[in-house]
């Protein structure tokens, strides 16, 4: 279901208005969100006894897409399942495929595109317009969010309905087809596609959200011929580092706490690894390698790079063995912006891994670890 939103508009909507309020009258508005926030001020302004909005201002606040043809007359706004198109100097437009009266004609003042407030408010699927003639307010429950994120590869098209998380894939003019969820938080939003040797599909869907923006997600979806068959699904506070996603034939899939090893081409899980108890931290983790001895690990909120021995389980902690006590002290205890050490893992050669403590310090030093028995 889509949630509601609830605008308050500072003007006059295709109600009759008072006698005081003369034709050609500016007005303004005020949006007032239900997930919180204000948005007020804007363009408006009232003719001939109808009240007009600008339809690209408040088409972009509901997170529609705004488009004019060449000629710039014909204006078209697209968002998750809502389309409408509008004509300046035309009382006739498009809503949702079917010709629809405005009730009065597109009017076009400099930058601003007007259109009849009661129309836009019925596109935006609002409920009742009432008048306030004590605060000069019009009222509308109801109104919807459109926006949505897609991007298209390879003849299909993948698109997450920002107001609920639903993640969907189009292929060609066909109907859409639920994939899987980001949840209600659904914000920033990116997307990487990646085809495997053994011919699948990874789909990898990153998500800032929040505000301030300190929350991180991925959700990682493995296709084989269109069809999900593994998904993985993590979330960070603060600190985000890169997972590594593939070792070999094997794709890496971390839910943060659990790591699964998926063979490519089958999809079939060759082994689930235990972060939480490798790692000894009740936390998720990141996966910043991965070889057939040993893995990298990292407790989102202690942060301290820890190497795991594959054949013993046995941890150690870098910070430890590579930096001084100066810089230990400050691993542990520095939390701006996050606690943890700044080491990276860069290569391995032999049996030697080698590490920087600020990958964006080129002057730093470069650190080797020797792995027991390798």
């Amino acid at each position: 279901m889509k949630k509601k939103r609830w605008l308050a508009l500072a003007l006059s909507s295709m109600l009759l208005l008072p006698a005081s309020v003369h034709a050609g009258a500016p007005a303004n508005y005020r949006l007032g969100w239900s997930g919180g926030g204000l948005e007020s001020g804007g363009s408006a302004m009232i003719k001939n006894g109808v009240t007009y909005l600008d339809a690209m201002g408040i088409g972009g606040s509901a997170g529609l897409t705004v488009q004019a043809d060449a000629s710039g007359s014909r204006i078209q706004f697209d968002g998750w399942d809502k389309h409408f198109a509008i004509r300046i100097g035309s009382r006739t437009g498009m809503l949702d495929g079917k010709l629809t009266d405005l009730g009065a004609v597109v009017i076009k003042q400099g930058e601003h595109v007007y259109v009849p407030a009661r129309f836009l408010v019925h596109a935006l699927e609002g409920g009742t317009v009432s008048w306030d003639a004590k605060n000069n307010l019009i009222m509308a429950n109801g109104l919807h969010f459109f926006k949505q994120y897609s991007q298209t590869f390879e003849g299909s098209t993948y698109s997450v309905n920002v107001e609920n998380g639903e993640l969907f894939v189009t292929k060609g003019t066909g109907e859409p087809r639920r994939l899987a969820s980001l949840g209600p938080y659904a914000d920033l939003l990116s997307m990487q596609f990646a085809k495997t040797k053994g011919g699948l599909l990874v789909l990898t869907v990153n998500n800032n959200y929040g505000e301030p923006h300190i929350n991180h997600q991925t959700l990682t979806l493995v296709l084989k011929n269109g069809s999900l068959i593994r998904v993985s699904d993590v979330k960070y506070w603060k600190r985000w580092e890169q997972n590594v996603t593939q070792y070999g034939d094997q794709l890496l899939l971390t839910d943060g706490r659990t790591l699964r090893l998926i063979q490519d081409g089958t999809g079939a899980v060759t082994q689930t690894i235990d972060l939480v108890k490798l790692g000894g931290e009740d936390d998720s983790y990141f996966i910043e390698a991965f070889d057939k001895d040993f893995l990298l690990i990292r407790p989102n909120q202690k942060g301290l790079l820890t190497l795991i021995d594959r054949a013993t389980g046995a941890s150690t902690l870098l910070y430890k063995k590579l930096l001084t006590a100066e810089e230990q002290d400050y691993a542990e205890n520095n939390d701006v912006p996050y606690y943890g050490d700044q080491l990276k893992y860069m290569k391995r050669e032999d049996s030697t891994l080698y590490f920087v403590n600020n990958a964006d310090d080129p002057s730093k030093p470069e650190y080797t670890y020797t792995l027991r028995g390798a």
